[in-house]
């Protein structure tokens, strides 16, 4: 009688060559594809922290750490307080220098141009400020800064269309115009509510809730590139300064106090020169000293 047991280890040693030999297919291929994969530089600081990588405006950027208020957020994450399933589900693309740059935001000082870095001079100075300015009302040099990417092609690069909103919501809502004042303020058109005067009470207005002052810039071609609002009446008047950046579609968002205001064209310039900074090549190489890194 013929043992089956033969053939059947026959059998299972084929299968077992046959699985070894797949492995190792498998292993050449994952090996190969790895060897394809672009190897991505990533920068460090003199404290260790990986820089923030993405793009933005276009451009691949290399933000350092340490400058990144809270996080950068990427094109489709989820928003900070979404706790739907689909957000739950949510997996992110990895991070690479072409990934698109939703925002991110970050500390700048009006007074120099400075940027703050966590554990770093400016990192102190910010502190002190807090402590000693705030207090006693005198000026926070400080600007909270959010850059917005700008993906889509079709989008204007300019906020004629929210000025005109703005105007027009106002009008329905308030009741009253903003009309153009002969002189301008920095160079800046100045748009005043109602010429200065609260229509419910005739008399100049006593808040700043209803009609802040607007300031706008425009380019040769009557684009508004510049917006800001400002506060007028208080101890602490706070203005909100929106820009964009000629070559790089992105859209910044600074609050600041207005006795800086007279500084926004060089807040403007520092500001551009400060994202340019962060640009590198396609493969993260630096091409200038970044901003906000000792």
């Amino acid at each position: 009688m013929k043992s089956i047991f033969k053939p059947c280890f026959k059998l299972i040693c084929l299968s077992c060559l046959l699985l070894l030999a797949g492995c190792d297919d498998g292993k050449q291929a994952g090996e190969k594809a790895a060897q394809q994969q672009p190897v991505l530089a990533r920068h460090q600081d003199r404290f260790g922290r990986y820089d923030s990588i993405g793009n933005l405006g276009g451009k691949p950027v290399s933000i350092p750490g340490g400058v990144v208020f809270t996080w950068v957020r990427y094109i489709g994450d989820p928003g900070d307080f979404d706790s739907s399933k689909q957000a739950q589900k949510y997996q992110r693309p990895p991070i690479t220098y072409q990934l698109p740059i939703d925002s991110f935001g970050f500390q700048y000082r009006l007074t120099d141009g400075a940027v703050k870095t966590r554990r770093e001079q400016t990192d102190e100075d910010y502190l002190r400020d807090n402590e000693t300015l705030i207090p006693v009302g005198k000026p926070f040099p400080w600007g909270y800064t959010i850059v917005y990417n700008i993906v889509d092609p079709h989008q204007p690069l300019n906020f004629n269309k929210a000025l005109a909103s703005d105007l027009q919501a106002t009008k329905t809502v308030n009741k009253f115009d903003y009309f153009e004042q002969p002189q301008k303020i920095f160079g800046l058109t100045y748009l005043q509510a109602n010429n200065g005067i609260d229509p419910s009470t005739n008399q100049p207005w006593q808040d700043n809730i209803s009609g802040p002052d607007i300031l706008i810039s425009k380019n040769a071609q009557g684009e508004i590139k510049t917006y800001i609002q400002c506060d007028f009446i208080g101890e602490i008047q706070s203005c909100t300064h929106e820009f964009y950046i000629d070559g790089m579609p992105v859209v910044v968002h600074i609050s600041y106090n207005r006795i800086y205001l007279e500084k926004w064209r060089q807040t403007e310039k520092n500001i551009a020169g400060i994202l340019d900074s962060w640009v590198v090549t396609d493969k993260g190489a630096l091409i200038k000293k970044q901003a906000g890194k000792v």
